[in-house]
């Protein structure tokens, strides 16, 4: 669900700019781009704060944030109260997008990461749908011209978007766990041991965590059988060799106190050594990606209505609807595939659908469905870019990284509004400037240097990072002294010994928890 309030709060603004004749080319720009500026902000400190605070406090503080600034912006009286709600909300949503994904990557297991990290992202068609299906039934026409719901303008229209936002706010609240990852990092093996418990069906003890005396991907769920893994492998997350023991060195100091000595250690690590240049490719990725999805998207409405489409509303609608065969092939190859190779097909391949668009505007139909192809294509890219920038980075620093690339792509993002409003009246233009940022994304993801598809999280301290590692195999120089031990029998039931290490194998089997989803 906090997907989905991602997907409402961004798609809303271009039907409600499309309601209020009186705005100015500039009021749309600011309007539209005030949203992305949040999020630019949102994602950056919320990403931040959330590897010191932990995932969940964030992640509710920010739904919170977007729900309540989403409602009071349909009381706004003027253009300036209205900009400044929406970039409110922007702020609660920026925070919590990327530790919606983070949370995901660390919870599911690496043999079905993919396919669990794009239920995430495929609810952002769910949002999609819900705010362009909101805008037909209450500020469209029906086939003989007449508003479906008369009596109704965009302030209710507003009011109904942020109930997506209040929705997850809930089920997170109630159903979403801290995960167990983070409180490992911080030494909090009781609160782990807890939240284990509630997600399998045998109680886990902080004791047997934090000796590793207990076979955690045994633990008996409805969903699986006992696969040989141990306890901790879930949590090194590395494939046949260690990445470093867990401790609870962390919980020597508080967490404020590592704030004041070193206050951009998470963020440095993702500039040096192996992770720089994945930060800056993936940067460049987002950036490119939002300049062109999110420019299109939220002037969709008023772009239909350009060119002289008689119904925007059931428009945008079909436009929403491609979101769906976007995510069924995107789940049917991200681990197949890879992450790599769909990334660069998918923006390729909306780079060439917006040219239908701009090479024919008189024909509704061809208009319609190039803008439908983009959409799906550029669906297909998002998914992969989403589960490569969850899984490219170590724990520690994970949704500090993923709130500085979300912020690359509000950049992006913002750029495609100003420029798309200046543009509006030379469509043509406007569409090959959006084609151009998205090959150049589409080229730009081969400069990755390995593909996450079926690879091990990283969950060693940012300062192990600068160990050459190639999400492969061991940290060169380091792991020999923390080799992994067989926690199973032949016969393939669980061997509980304290003297296992902790840095066992997580193996390419289903998820043993129990799925909890917002």
């Amino acid at each position: 669900m906090g997907n989905v309030a991602d997907a409402v709060e961004i798609m809303c603004v271009g039907f409600i700019m499309s309601e209020i004749s009186y705005l100015s080319t500039l009021n749309k720009e600011l309007l539209s781009a005030a949203v992305f500026i949040g999020m630019l902000f949102g994602g950056a400190a919320g990403g931040y704060i959330s590897d010191y605070l932990g995932r969940r406090t964030c992640l509710l503080y920010s739904l919170g944030l977007n729900a309540l600034a989403g409602f009071f912006s349909s009381f706004s009286t003027n253009i300036g109260l209205l900009i400044f709600f929406r970039l409110i909300a922007g702020l609660g949503i920026g925070g919590s997008v990327p530790i919606v994904f983070s949370l995901g990557a660390e919870i599911f297991p690496q043999a079905s990461r993919g396919r669990y990290l794009l239920v995430i992202a495929s609810a952002w068609m769910v949002g999609a749908v819900f705010a362009a299906l909101s805008a037909w039934l209450m500020l469209g026409k029906d086939i003989d011209g007449h508003k479906i719901i008369p009596g109704l303008s965009w302030r209710y229209y507003a009011a109904v978007c942020s109930l997506p936002a209040f929705v997850a706010f809930m089920l997170s609240y109630w159903y979403v766990p801290e995960s167990p990852r983070y409180l490992i990092r911080r030494g909090l093996v009781d609160e782990a041991a807890e939240v284990l418990s509630t997600l399998s069906v045998i109680q886990v003890t902080g004791r047997q965590l934090a000796h590793d005396q207990i076979a955690f991907s045994a633990l008996p769920t409805s969903e699986t059988t006992p696969p040989s893994a141990s306890a901790s492998a879930f949590l090194s997350g590395t494939d046949g060799s260690a990445a470093g023991p867990l401790t609870g060195k962390e919980t020597n100091k508080s967490v404020m106190d590592k704030v004041r000595e070193d206050p951009f250690a998470n963020i440095r690590v993702l500039f040096v050594g192996q992770y720089l240049r994945t930060s800056i490719v993936l940067m460049v990725i987002w950036f490119t990606l939002s300049f062109g999805s999110y420019g299109i998207s939220n002037w969709i409405s008023v772009l239909f209505t350009d060119v002289g489409i008689g119904n925007p509303y059931a428009a945008s609608f079909i436009f929403a609807m491609a979101n769906l065969p976007g995510n069924i092939i995107s789940v049917w190859l991200v681990d197949s595939l890879g992450r790599r190779w769909l990334l660069t097909i998918g923006m390729v391949l909306a780079a060439v659908s917006v040219l239908g668009f701009a090479l024919d505007q008189k024909d509704a139909a061809v208009v319609v469905l190039s803008a439908s192809l983009f959409n799906a294509f550029s669906v297909m890219g998002w998914n992969s870019l989403d589960c490569l920038s969850a899984e490219a980075f170590p724990t520690r620093s994970r949704t500090s990284a993923m709130g500085i690339l979300a912020a690359s792509g509000r950049l992006g993002a913002i750029c495609g509004q100003f420029v798309n409003g200046s543009l509006e009246n030379n469509i043509p233009v406007l569409l090959f400037v959006t084609c151009a940022s998205t090959l150049v994304g589409g080229i730009a993801s081969w400069g990755l240097q390995t593909d996450t598809a079926n690879m091990a999280l990283d969950d060693r301290d940012a300062d192990d990072s600068s160990n050459e590692y190639d999400h492969k195999g061991p940290v060169k120089g380091y792991a020999s002294s923390h080799q992994s031990t067989a926690l199973f029998s032949p016969e393939g039931s669980p061997s509980i010994s304290p003297s296992s290490s902790s840095s066992a194998v997580w193996a390419d089997t289903e998820n043993p928890l129990q799925r909890s989803r917002s």
